[in-house]
C-alpha cells in the first residue's frame, strides 16, 4: 500500500471516529441536544426537525466514509458540513449578541473556541485526506470487454 492509500485510510478512520462519537453523543442524551438545538441562537429557526436533521447527517458522513464507493464524496461532504459548523462557531463568537448552549461541542467541557480550534483542526484533517485520496493513481480498467 503506498503512502498516499495509508494517509488516506487513517485520514478516513479519525474522520469516522469523529462523527461516530458526535452522533453517538448526541444520541444518547438526545433529549437535552434536542432542547439545547430549541434554545440555541439561529439554529433554532430550524424548528423541531433539526436535531434529527443533524444526526440523519451525522449517521449518512459516516456511511459514506465507511463505503469505498462513497469515501469522495463523504470527505467532501464532511468537509463541507465542518465548514458550515465552523462558520457557526464564528458567527457566534463574533457577532452574535450572547454565546447559547455548548450543543455543538463534540466533548463535554468544551468551551466555544475550544470547539473552533477543534473544528480547525479536524478541518486541516480532511483536507489533507482530500488531498491524498484525490492524489492516488487509480488503476485504469484493463480494457478487455466482454459480449
Amino acid at each position: 500500500m503506498r503512502a498516499k492509500n495509508i494517509i488516506s485510510e487513517v485520514i478516513v478512520f479519525i474522520l469516522i471516529l469523529v462523527w461516530a462519537f458526535t452522533f453517538a453523543s448526541k444520541i444518547f442524551d438526545f433529549d437535552t441536544f434536542n432542547r439545547q438545538i430549541k434554545g440555541a441562537y439561529i439554529l433554532s429557526l430550524g424548528g423541531s426537525i433539526l436535531p434529527y436533521a443533524l444526526q440523519a447527517i451525522h449517521l449518512g458522513l459516516i456511511i459514506m466514509l465507511l463505503n469505498k464507493k462513497w469515501k469522495k464524496i463523504g470527505l467532501l461532504t464532511s468537509f463541507c458540513i465542518l465548514t458550515l459548523y465552523t462558520g457557526y462557531l464564528v458567527y457566534i463568537l463574533k457577532f452574535a449578541p450572547s454565546i447559547p448552549c455548548s450543543c455543538i461541542a463534540v466533548l463535554r467541557g468544551m468551551n466555544w473556541n475550544d470547539q473552533l480550534y477543534f473544528n480547525f483542526g479536524v478541518m486541516a484533517i480532511n483536507i489533507i485526506g482530500l488531498v491524498a485520496f484525490f492524489s492516488q493513481r487509480r488503476t485504469p480498467h484493463s480494457g478487455i470487454q466482454t459480449t
